[in-house]
């Protein structure tokens, strides 16, 4: 999402014509949008950086990021998946025959 937006954000100020009554004066077009646009997309930034800072750092301090090391050796889909029954011999002998 980040990427593709910031070249939406960018292209804009490059290819916005005027001529189709959105409102955008691109660069090829001969009027100086890009400007701008480098303006929304660096206060953008600014924004979902401070946003995310908010929320990211109080969960790696108080360590909720990640599992234990045990969880991680172990796997997710043993620990919360029940993987006895999702990926039993059993099971597949009775999907098989259905």
């Amino acid at each position: 999402h980040g990427a593709c937006g910031l070249w939406g954000l960018l292209a804009l100020g490059l290819f916005g014509n005027p001529k189709d009554g959105l409102g955008g004066y691109g660069g090829f077009y001969g009027k100086g949008q890009m400007g701008t646009q480098l303006f929304a997309a660096f206060m953008i930034i600014i924004w979902v950086g401070g946003l995310s800072s908010m929320i990211m750092l109080p969960l790696r301090i108080f360590g909720m990021l990640r599992h234990s090391d045990e969880f991680q050796l172990t796997g997710a889909d043993v620990m919360e998946h029940s993987p006895p029954k999702a990926y039993s011999q059993q099971n597949k002998q009775e999907n098989a025959a259905v």
